[in-house]
């Protein structure tokens, strides 16, 4: 490779890093935020119809670590991935993306965000040693799923730090604000995330990006919806 070729690269880097530098993380503290929801357009009638809800007793994508039974999980960063993962899990239909507008006062942390912060915060670590608690990563993670809405104030925090958090109940059609279909041969060339505290603190800029513009373009989009117009 010569000197012109891998100044290109170096200026199209460059190009990528100052676009994602448009995408910091909001202001997620007080008011109506706009947060996203990645799902299979197996449900997408009902979604419309009926609004985004919790699973209740149905089994969860993530069988081994299932999700909390009373919350629609949102992100800010990995909704093209969950998308993703709900259409493998499931079979068949395709990914699809929902841009929603939400009360804050409804915000939840993201249990995930709680186990993983957990571990490098000093205070937890007093709490543990005091009680003798030595949980393992999946029974820490099962009791902040249980415990969830005693942990409320620490949605900002799951936010800015993960790039996710949870909403307590359903989201009514109204707040939906428009939707984007995928095409899933697309996604693994935008959205292969290790969902971790690093990872988002390095890469975040460039998940937000993908979640306020990208997934809503093609070729990651095939066909985008606005439901306010």
């Amino acid at each position: 490779m010569g000197m012109s070729e891998l100044q290109e690269m170096a200026d199209i880097q460059a190009k990528q890093i100052e676009e994602q530098l448009q995408y910091p993380p909001k202001d997620y503290s007080k008011g109506k935020v706009t947060l996203y929801h990645g799902t299979s357009t197996k449900y997408l009638d009902d979604i419309l119809s009926k609004g985004i809800t919790p699973r209740h007793d149905k089994d969860s994508n993530w069988n081994e670590n299932p999700s909390h039974p009373l919350m629609v999980y949102l992100s800010d960063a990995y909704p093209v991935y969950f998308a993703q993962q709900s259409v493998e899990v499931e079979g068949g239909d395709e990914p699809v993306v929902l841009e929603v507008l939400v009360d804050t006062k409804r915000l939840y942390p993201d249990e995930d965000y709680l186990e993983q912060f957990t571990r490098i915060d000093p205070k937890w670590a007093e709490v543990e040693e005091q009680y003798g608690y030595n949980m393992s990563m999946e029974d820490k993670t099962k009791w902040f799923r249980t415990n969830l809405t005693d942990y409320k104030e620490h949605y900002v925090g799951s936010l800015f730090g993960l790039g996710n958090c949870c909403h307590k109940g359903v989201i009514k059609p109204k707040n939906i604000v428009r939707y984007s279909i995928l095409d899933y041969d697309q996604i693994l060339n935008y959205s292969d995330p290790t969902i971790t505290l690093q990872n988002y603190q390095i890469l975040g800029g460039r998940y937000r990006m993908i979640s306020a513009k990208t997934m809503w373009e093609k070729p990651l989009s095939k066909e985008s919806i606005n439901l306010q117009e």
